[in-house]
């Protein structure tokens, strides 16, 4: 069992940090403090949509992600509308301020990331990134034909795993959706098994009880060790790669779980997340 004190990580962190083997992995959790709609906001939405009375009473037959696939299926022509009002509202002028002021953002945007996945939708992880430095070149893939341009090796790459608001037609939100991109065989995907090969994932944001994710970790680890089994026999093993997790508060099932996974979890200090976050980011490179 893998529990970290974050000055333990740090020795690990700071050796894939310097040889640019280390990529964070961002999840909703992450944008919390740009105070973001939740998603049951999101669903609460959806319920004004299908007349529900209260809208609230929509939440109690089932996930949200079985919810969005109801909507779908009852009223596919509002799909596009709802994405739109979730563009709106995600990326508020108070939302867009709270952002600049986000210490966390900050530090990440601090860090000379080559590559950062998310789940998000929204647009503040590549914003924060021009926010501390205008000249900053970042790319953003979330489309077949992102990944197809030529790479720029001065830019970040921002692989949106879920799609970008600002192409609808790739936002994963209904069950359906989910269980497609849970076949890990779209091009963020091929991207990913690239990655996994030679670095260590930071995972931030995350609930340990989030399916989503974990099925993402169960993935990973399958496709490491399918990339062994082709490897020379005779060669000496490479160098195990291990992955990590930031939490505030892991219990003992969590660390033991993810150790099978080779996912090492870090326990922050609960009492300011985002400073806690931020220390975590800015120690990187200090």
């Amino acid at each position: 069992m893998s529990l970290l004190t974050l000055q333990k990580a740090l020795p690990q962190l700071r050796k894939a940090y310097k040889e640019r083997r280390l990529i964070p992995f961002l999840g909703a959790g992450f944008s919390a403090p740009l105070r973001l709609p939740t998603w049951s906001g999101l669903m609460k939405w959806m319920g004004e949509g299908l007349q529900f009375t209260p809208p609230e009473l929509f939440e109690v037959h089932g996930n949200a992600q079985q919810l969005a696939g109801y909507f779908d299926l009852e009223h596919p022509e509002k799909l596009p509308g709802f994405i739109q009002e979730m563009e709106r509202r995600f990326h508020a002028p108070e939302v867009e301020r709270r952002r600049r002021t986000s210490i966390q953002h900050r530090a990440l945007a601090d860090c000379e990331f080559r590559t950062i996945y998310t789940t998000n939708f929204e647009h503040h992880i590549e914003r924060a990134l021009r926010d501390r430095d205008k000249k900053r070149k970042v790319s953003v893939l979330a489309r077949l034909q992102d990944f197809m341009r030529p790479v720029d090796p001065a830019a970040c790459s921002v692989i949106k795993f879920h799609g970008d608001l600002a192409f609808p037609e790739t936002i994963v939100l209904t069950e359906s959706q989910f269980f497609d991109r849970h076949l890990l065989e779209a091009a963020p995907d091929q991207r990913l098994r690239n990655d996994l090969l030679g670095n260590a994932f930071l995972f931030l944001g995350y609930s340990f009880s989030d399916p989503n994710i974990r099925y993402i970790w169960h993935r990973m680890y399958r496709l490491r060790q399918e990339s062994m089994e082709g490897a020379d026999k005779s060669a000496s093993p490479p160098p195990e790669l291990r992955s990590y997790w930031v939490t505030f508060g892991a219990g003992l099932v969590q660390p033991r779980l993810l150790e099978e996974w080779h996912i090492d979890v870090i326990e922050l200090d609960a009492s300011d997340k985002s400073k806690s976050v931020a220390e975590l980011l800015n120690a990187l490179h200090s």
